[in-house]
């Protein structure tokens, strides 16, 4: 079994790639183990999703851990579930983590047992506005507001935003099918929309590079320094329904921010919560 940490503003999500050479298994019982990044910190929350939503783990607080289990089906060959944790603190310096035990058995037989850090992420990137799914028309402007948060004790000089959109047709003509485009059937839309950003001092015209390269369809804003623990707002807004294709629907905006702490070997990424726009 192989685990894997993701990064994200107030949730970490592990999946658990599962491959098994035997019969299949009913029945067999996952133990999480999941210990404090620091002394005294709170307890985390606990979810897992198998094959339909997310369901509550239930946790027992010990001294240095909390511990969960919860019982699944394993079928033979590959298959993966889901962990995700609610962490309730944030990260104090870049490397901050909380240590994750997964063990499988199946009565007295243990099958399967590793061990992974889940990283926390020093930067987050929050919606502001708006709160609900919005529509975009084919005049006029449409403004996103995020919250920029640096929960570290370390400044980072050159963070930046980085924003893309996706569009894709509608499943029907419902108001509400107000669902984020999946990545199969949507096409991207970054460099089909006028897109702006305002660096405090006003707007900015902001374009993808469009070059070919691993960013051709990604918007960059650069935010200079974020100081220790601080938060700003960051307003980015975009225009131009009438350059997407005829039969778009919807338009997704996915926006991260990133950048390395002094002294950090690695980068902090911190992922808003996708928005979707109707387009009318």
């Amino acid at each position: 079994m192989t685990t894997v940490g993701t990064r994200g503003d107030t949730q970490l999500s592990m999946a658990l790639d599962l491959s098994n050479e035997g019969r299949a298994r009913k029945d067999v019982a996952v133990r999480v183990r999941i210990g404090l990044g620091r002394p005294g910190d709170p307890r985390p929350g606990l979810e897992r999703k198998l094959d339909g939503g997310w369901q509550k783990v239930g946790l027992t607080p010990g001294d240095k851990t909390s511990t969960g289990t919860f019982r699944m089906n394993l079928p033979s060959g590959s298959s993966l579930a889901f962990l995700r944790i609610t962490p309730h603190v944030a990260s104090g310096v870049e490397g901050d983590g909380l240590p994750v035990d997964v063990t499988m058995t199946d009565g007295s037989r243990t099958l399967l047992r590793n061990h992974k850090t889940a990283m926390l992420a020093t930067l987050a990137l929050s919606v502001v506005s708006p709160k609900e799914p919005g529509v975009l028309r084919e005049e006029g402007w449409t403004e996103v507001v995020y919250t920029v948060t640096n929960h570290s004790r370390s400044a980072y000089p050159n963070a930046q935003v980085q924003a893309e959109f996706l569009a894709c047709p509608a499943g029907s003509d419902d108001p509400s099918d107000t669902g984020v485009c999946e990545v199969p059937g949507s096409r991207s839309a970054t460099t089909a929309l006028r897109t702006q950003w305002n660096d405090g001092s006003g707007w900015k015209d902001v374009t993808a590079p469009d070059d070919g390269s691993v960013f051709a369809e990604t918007l960059t804003m650069p935010l200079g320094t974020l100081p220790a623990d601080s938060a700003r707002k960051f307003r980015f807004r975009f225009a131009g329904a009438d350059g997407l294709d005829r039969d778009a629907r919807r338009l997704t905006l996915t926006a991260r921010v990133n950048g390395k702490a002094v002294g950090a070997t690695e980068r902090s990424l911190g992922i808003a919560t996708p928005l979707t726009f109707g387009i009318r």
